[in-house]
């Protein structure tokens, strides 16, 4: 399989496995590409997944409190309000995974001395 494109570039792929690849941007296997990210890649990669657990619990700690809600104020109408402390509680969860979000990735920088940590 070859692909021009205005004589930009060419690629020549094997197999799947590929056993060559004449481009610059061509991966050989997972192995590749995860040790060839970049470590601001994974850093971001940190903060997306914390953040991501952070709002999915505090999702699912709101449907649970909520459908418990709702069932205590079917049998009792009165304490309707007193019980939403426990869902401003999961939302709280959430806020703090934001907050903590925002301030990793302003932590997030380049580094200090570029040439003791990055080839040349």
């Amino acid at each position: 399989f070859e692909f021009v494109d205005n004589n930009i570039f060419s690629a020549t792929i094997m197999s799947h496995y590929g056993t060559e690849c004449t481009t610059y941007y061509c991966n050989k296997g997972w192995n590749e590409v995860i040790s060839h990210l970049s470590p601001y890649s994974w850093a971001n990669w940190g903060i997306a997944i914390g953040l991501g657990f952070s709002v999915v619990g505090a999702a699912w700690g709101i449907w649970l409190t909520g459908s418990s809600l709702v069932g205590a104020a079917v049998k009792a109408p009165r304490i309707r309000s007193k019980n939403l402390v426990s869902v401003i509680f999961c939302e709280a969860t959430a806020i703090y995974g934001v907050i903590l979000a925002i301030i990793l990735l302003n932590k997030i920088g380049p580094p200090i001395f570029p040439s003791l940590l990055l080839p040349s």
